[in-house]
Parts: C-alpha cells; structure tokens; sequence
C-alpha cells in the first residue's frame, strides 16, 4: 500500500503564527487556519494507505488534539481539534478516503463536490467554553451563522441585496462570499456532505429536480443526477 505525509502545520499564512483574522459570515474574527489555510485543507488518500500527519502547534498558550472520523474504509469523513471548543473556531477538514487500487465504486459519476457544513459564533472560544462547563450552566445561545465550506453571511437577507443597504453587498471576492458549486448538464455529480458542527443540528435542502441518495456510500454521499443547471450557489 502507498504511504502517504502530509505537513500539517497549525500556523498563519501571514506572520507564522497560529491564529487568523477572517471573515467566516463577512464578520471579521479570529479563526484557527492550517496550513495557513481556511477553510482548511483537504487530505485524500485511499483505503488501505498509510497517512503520516506530521503536526506543530504554533497555537502557543493552547494544547490541540486531532480526532480523524472513520478511516478504516471508504467514505466521506473529517477531521477536527478536539481540545476544548477548537472545532467551532474552524479547526476542521474533508478526510476523503477511495477505494483501494483493483476496487470499483458501486455507482458512476463524472464529477465530485465537497460540502462541509458547520456552526459559527462571534463570541470568544474561551468565552463558551466557560458558559457551557460552568455551575450553574450558562448557554451561549444559537450560532451567529450556519457556514458551507466556511462561509456564510451573517444578518443578512434578499432585502438587503435588494436595497442600498451596506450589509452583506457581496461581489464574489469577499471570503463570506457564497461557494458555488459548478456542474455541467446532463452529467452526474457525487455530493460528498459532512456535517462539523459543534452543537447546531441541521437540515440541508437543494433545490434540484432529481436528487438521489444513494444507500450504498458509507457517509452522507448524494448523488446529483442529470441537472440541468449550470451551477449550484448555497
């Protein structure tokens, strides 16, 4: 089987450091970027390989834990810091496994599109740390944000676009700016969905006319059949 390193440095893109400003729902915040990335990168290999993550903590007054879901087959899994609230800061990420070489896939598609689904709030990590361990227990409330592949848009509605409003005016450049998803028509995709999120449950609607789910991917795998649309905007 191939062995497989991966770098995997907790660190600024900017100044080596381990913390980011970023505008996750287009309010600026502090998040956790690897690899001086966020939304964070994705690590891919297949069933069977070896994956050697080679991790420095730069995040200088906090301990971090990586939990990797699920690896052991094929599927759509993440991985995400495990040490205290770190995952609601964004230390997350895809962990796509294939089937190993000889091995098929149970159904065809010609392309493939990642989702990762997550929970975003403005107040300081440490803050809800607090409120939820503390006697008596104090909740943080709601998410400020529900974010696709670390973005959203905080606050803001088809009123706002529609008006002279400043609020959420976005061009496409912006880092809250809504992923779009490309697909060509007649031609099928495979959805690969995860959910990250830290306390929020959530329910996820498309609005396509022929979508399929298939029972035979491991995890959260949807098959989006024969659309006739050019793109996908969430």
């Amino acid at each position: 089987m191939e062995k497989k390193e991966y770098p995997f440095y907790i660190r600024s893109h900017v100044d080596v450091q381990s913390y980011l400003f970023w505008s996750p729902d287009c309010v600026e915040n502090v998040v956790k970027g690897i690899n001086g990335q966020y939304p964070r990168p994705t690590i891919r290999a297949k069933a069977g390989d070896t994956i050697v993550v080679h991790l420095h903590n730069k995040l200088h007054t906090e301990g971090v834990v990586i939990h990797w879901h699920g690896i052991r087959q094929a599927g759509t899994y993440f991985y995400h810091g495990h040490y205290g609230m770190q995952k609601s800061t964004g230390l997350y990420g895809s962990l796509i496994v294939d089937v190993a070489d000889g091995e098929k896939e149970p159904f065809h598609y010609e392309g493939e599109l990642n989702m990762l689904l997550s929970d975003w709030w403005h107040q300081n990590v440490h803050e809800k740390e607090i409120g939820l361990s503390s006697n008596p227990f104090r909740w943080i409330g709601e998410p400020q944000s529900l974010l696709m592949n670390g973005r959203g848009q905080f606050n803001c509605s088809l009123a706002d676009h529609l008006s002279n409003s400043s609020v959420c005016k976005i061009r496409g450049g912006e880092q809250c700016a809504p992923p779009i998803l490309h697909v060509q028509p007649n031609k099928t995709y495979r959805l690969r969905i995860a959910s990250t999120t830290s306390l929020a449950s959530l329910n996820l609607a498309i609005g396509v006319s022929q979508l399929y789910l298939n029972t035979l991917c491991f995890i959260n795998c949807l098959l989006l059949e024969k659309s006739n649309l050019h793109f996908l905007l969430f």
